[in-house]
This record gives structure tokens, sequence and C-alpha cells, in this order.
């Protein structure tokens, strides 16, 4: 099992979103459950998002501290994200 934090990013209006995934398979398809994310993959289409491995980890608490790192108070008050929730 593989542990990452990931980065998906919207072609048209370049915003991003900042999320964690457990998995076999690095490229597999799994762009997000965030609610924001939800809805942008829905209007845009999943065509138009581009999902990049930022780092990858052997445990649950190493991705997770690392999330909380990048997805902190400001940047969720930066507009040009998904994320709305401190930590991911």
């Amino acid at each position: 099992m593989k542990y990452c934090v990931y980065k998906v990013t919207n072609k048209i209006t370049n915003k991003i979103y900042i999320g964690t995934h457990m998995t076999e398979n690095l490229n597999d398809s799994y762009m997000g459950s965030g609610t924001n994310i939800k809805k942008a993959i829905k209007q845009y289409g999943k065509n138009n998002f581009v999902k990049e491995i930022l780092y990858v980890y052997n445990n649950k608490e190493e991705m997770l501290e690392k999330e909380k790192e990048i997805v902190n108070e400001k940047f969720i008050q930066d507009d040009n994200n998904y994320n709305i929730i401190l930590g991911g």
C-alpha cells in the first residue's frame, strides 16, 4: 500500500485541490472526495483536470502530516483552490 499526497489542477481555471489517497496504484483515476473538487469535476469534466503525485509515504501518519503542513489556514483562505477544511 502506498500513501500519497496529490494535487489536482483544473486546466481551465488553474484552481488546485490538495488531497491524500491510499492505493496500490499511484496512477489510478482517483481525483478526490472533497465537495468543491467533486462539483468542479462535474462542472468542467474530468478531462479538464490533471493529477500530480507530490509525495509518497509508507504510512498514513506521514501522509496526513504532510497534508496538514500544506493545507493550512493561509492555504484554505486562498481563492485559487478547492480545499475548504484545514489539513485536507
